[in-house]
C-alpha cells in the first residue's frame, strides 16, 4: 500500500486457517488456497465420518460413548501439544486443563472438518468437558436416538425396571456403618459432602466413585479438589479410597469382581454424582444423571437395601403445574409437563426413580438445593458454574437487567452442613428436605448489595443488558448469551423469565429449618454474606 512498517514471515496452514474462519474472512485467503485439493479434504472427512459410524455400529452401543470420547481426546492432545491422550480427564472442564478459546475454536473446527459435525456455541460455554462434547458428537453421529425434547414422556423414563427388587436376605448394617460409597466427590459441592461425612463419622471410610486412569489418579482428584476449597486434611488420605468408574458405563465401567465388591461393607450411597450443563439435551445427559441413579439403586437394593441419600435439585420443581405455587416438603412432586430444560428433565426422573424405589421399601432421603453459592466463611467459588458468571458478569458491566429475577441461591458450606446433619438418621427415611435460602432475593438486590458503596448498579432493559454481553467478548456471561436468549415451551419464555416472581415456583422450607435448627444449622443471611462474597467476586478472592 506504498506504506512503511514491518514484514512477517509465517509458516501458516492456510487451509486450516479458512476452516476455522466465517465465510466473508476465508474468501480473504482464495488466493492462498489455489492448489490445495478441497475436494478430496470433503472426501476425507466424509470417509472418516462413515469409517467411525461403521466402528460404531459394529461394536456394543455400550461402548459407543467411551470409543468417541478416546478419538476427542486424541484430537484435543494434537490442538494442546500433549503427548499423551489418555492424560486428558473427559470429566474435567477443559478450560482447567489449559483449553484456551483459540484451542477451542481449533477443536470446534478440526471436529467439524474430519467428522462433519458443527459444535454449536453453547457446546463449549460454561464448563464444557470432552464426556459432554462426546454425547453430542455421538448425537449427531448416530441419528437422534433419543426422543425429541417436545416428545419425551418424562413419566414414562422414571419408571423402575419390571425385575428391580429389594434382596432381604442380606444383613444391612447400622448407617453409615464402617463405609460409605459415595458419587459426585471430585465437583464442587461433593468436596463439602465429603468433608463433612469425614467429619462427622471419625473412622468413617468413604469410597469414591471418580472418573480416573487408576486408584491413585482418582485419590489425587479428590485430594486436589478439597485442597482447592481448603477442606483437606492429611489423616483423611487413609481414609478415602478412590474407586475409577464412570456413573454413565454399564456396572459403572468396572469388571465383575469390582463392581460385586464395590459395597460390600458399606452402610449406604451419598448419591451426588451428576453432569452439569445448561443447554444439554435429555438424551446427552441421560447416560451419567439417569442411568446411572438406575444403577445406585439398583445395587442398593441388590446389597440388602442399603440406605441412600440423593442429592436432586429444585430444578424438579420446573413443571407448569407448579408455577407461582407453594411446594411444601410433603408434596408429591409428580408433574413434569412444562420441564424444557435437558438437565432439569433428568433430575426430574431421577428423583421419581429415588421416590419409587422409597415406595417399595428402599429406605432413601432426597435434598433439594438451588443455585449454590460460594462459602460463606471464605467466598470460596466454583468460578465455571452458571451463579458465578452471571453474577461476575452483572458486576463487570456495573449493569442488571430489568426483571424481577428472583436468584434462589444457598452457600456450598450450608448445603453440606445440612446433609451432613440429616443424613443416616431414621427420622430422614421417605423424606424430602427443601436446601432453598428462607429469603431469596433478587438478582439486582443482590448485586447492588454486593457494589462498592456509591458506585450505581444500572437497571436497564433485557436487550440491552444482552446486547452488553454480546459486544463485551471478555465478559464471563459472553460464551454463555446463548442460554439467556434460548427460549422454551410454547410461551417461548427464557430461563430469566421462567425465574421471574410470579412465575417461580415457592418451595416451602420450614419442615426443613426445624429439623435444621435442632442440629444447630442455619442458612446465613445475605447480610453476612455480602462481606465474603463481595471479596470473591470484585476482588478476584478464592477460586
Amino acid at each position: 500500500r506504498g506504506r512503511s512498517g514491518q514484514l512477517a514471515v509465517q509458516n501458516n496452514t492456510w487451509t486450516r486457517i479458512a476452516e476455522q474462519s466465517p465465510a466473508r474472512q476465508a474468501e480473504v485467503l482464495h488466493d492462498l488456497l489455489q492448489g490445495s485439493d478441497s475436494s478430496s479434504k470433503k472426501e476425507a472427512s466424509g470417509s472418516a465420518r462413515e469409517a467411525l459410524v461403521e466402528n460404531l455400529a459394529a461394536a456394543p452401543q455400550a461402548e459407543h460413548h467411551r470409543m468417541v470420547v478416546g478419538m476427542l481426546q486424541t484430537k484435543l492432545a494434537r490442538v494442546m501439544g500433549l503427548d499423551d491422550p489418555e492424560s486428558i480427564d473427559p470429566g474435567e472442564s477443559l478450560f482447567h486443563i489449559g483449553l484456551d478459546s483459540l484451542m477451542a475454536v481449533e477443536l470446534a473446527a478440526t471436529i467439524q472438518s474430519d467428522l462433519g459435525v458443527k459444535l454449536e456455541l453453547e457446546s463449549l460455554a460454561g464448563s464444557p468437558t470432552l464426556d459432554g462434547m462426546g454425547q453430542t458428537v455421538l448425537a449427531d453421529l448416530t441419528g437422534p436416538s433419543g426422543a425429541s425434547q417436545q416428545k419425551l414422556d418424562l413419566a414414562q423414563l422414571a419408571e423402575l425396571p419390571a425385575d428391580w427388587r429389594i434382596r432381604t436376605d442380606l444383613p444391612v448394617a447400622t448407617p453409615p456403618g464402617d463405609a460409605i460409597l459415595m458419587t459426585g466427590g471430585s465437583g464442587f459441592l461433593g468436596a463439602y459432602l465429603l468433608a463433612g461425612q469425614l467429619q462427622r463419622w471419625p473412622g468413617l471410610q468413604i469410597r469414591c466413585l471418580v472418573r480416573a486412569r487408576d486408584g491413585a489418579h482418582g485419590l489425587d482428584r479428590i485430594r486436589t479438589n478439597l485442597q482447592r476449597y481448603g477442606n483437606w486434611t492429611d489423616e483423611w488420605e487413609q481414609r478415602i479410597h478412590a474407586i475409577p468408574g464412570d456413573l454413565a458405563q454399564p456396572r459403572f465401567g468396572l469388571d465383575a469382581n469390582a463392581y460385586n465388591s464395590l459395597t460390600n461393607g458399606v452402610g449406604g450411597i451419598l448419591h451426588n454424582g451428576a453432569h452439569l450443563s445448561q443447554m444439554a439435551t435429555y438424551s446427552q445427559l441421560a447416560s451419567t444423571n439417569v442411568e446411572g441413579t438406575r444403577q445406585i439403586l439398583r445395587i442398593a437394593a441388590e446389597r440388602g437395601g442399603l440406605p441412600v441419600q440423593m442429592i436432586s435439585s429444585v430444578a424438579v420443581f420446573e413443571a407448569a403445574a407448579y408455577r407461582d405455587q407453594d411446594i411444601l416438603e410433603t408434596d408429591d412432586v409428580s408433574a413434569w409437563e412444562g420441564i424444557y430444560n435437558g438437565y432439569s428433565q433428568t433430575k426430574w426422573v431421577s428423583e421419581r426413580l429415588v421416590v419409587k424405589s422409597g415406595q417399595q421399601g428402599l429406605p432413601v432421603t432426597i435434598y433439594r438445593p438451588p443455585l449454590i453459592a460460594g462459602d460463606s466463611r471464605t467466598g470460596a467459588w466454583h468460578r465455571d458454574d452458571l451463579l458465578y458468571r452471571l453474577l461476575k458478569g452483572c458486576l463487570e458491566l456495573g449493569m442488571a437487567p430489568e426483571l424481577s429475577w428472583e436468584l434462589d441461591l444457598v452457600p456450598v458450606d450450608y448445603v453440606a452442613d445440612a446433609v451432613t446433619a440429616l443424613a443416616w438418621s431414621a427420622d430422614g427415611i421417605g423424606r424430602c428436605f427443601h436446601l432453598q435460602h428462607p429469603h431469596p432475593l433478587p438478582l439486582r438486590d443482590l448485586l447492588t448489595k454486593l457494589m462498592d458503596t456509591g458506585t450505581a448498579m444500572r437497571v436497564v432493559s433485557m436487550q440491552e443488558w444482552l446486547d452488553a454481553v454480546e459486544t463485551n467478548p471478555g465478559n464471563p456471561l459472553h460464551e454463555m448469551r446463548a442460554f439467556f436468549t434460548r427460549r422454551w415451551g410454547p410461551e417461548q419464555l427464557t430461563y430469566p423469565e421462567l425465574n421471574q416472581t410470579g412465575k417461580r415456583a415457592r418451595p416451602s422450607t420450614a419442615l426443613t429449618t426445624a429439623a435444621l435448627e435442632q442440629q444447630g444449622v442455619r442458612c446465613p443471611n445475605f447480610e453476612q454474606l455480602i462481606g465474603p462474597y463481595g471479596e470473591a467476586l470484585l476482588l478476584g478472592g478464592i477460586c
